[in-house]
């Protein structure tokens, strides 16, 4: 998918949830990784997050929420 500035993240579906939604895993090219579980509704929520291989608290940008959303639309 692609982000407000052109950049390309991969965006890969890992499995659904029980509650309707989906859990995905997100990476952007500068290093940041996200798993996140949204619902159908597309609220998300951050499971785990890395920079460069490395367990940190990463916020969810606004870039990455909107592409939730979009994910959660199309659900």
């Amino acid at each position: 998918m692609t982000t407000y500035d052109g950049t390309e993240v991969d965006v890969e579906h890992v499995k659904p949830l029980s509650n309707g939604g989906a859990r995905f895993d997100v990476e952007h090219p500068d290093g940041r990784r996200w798993q996140l579980d949204v619902s159908r509704t597309g609220e998300s929520e951050i499971v785990t997050s890395w920079r460069d291989g490395q367990l940190v608290d990463l916020d969810i940008p606004d870039w990455l929420d909107d592409l939730l959303a979009q994910l959660a639309r199309r659900s």
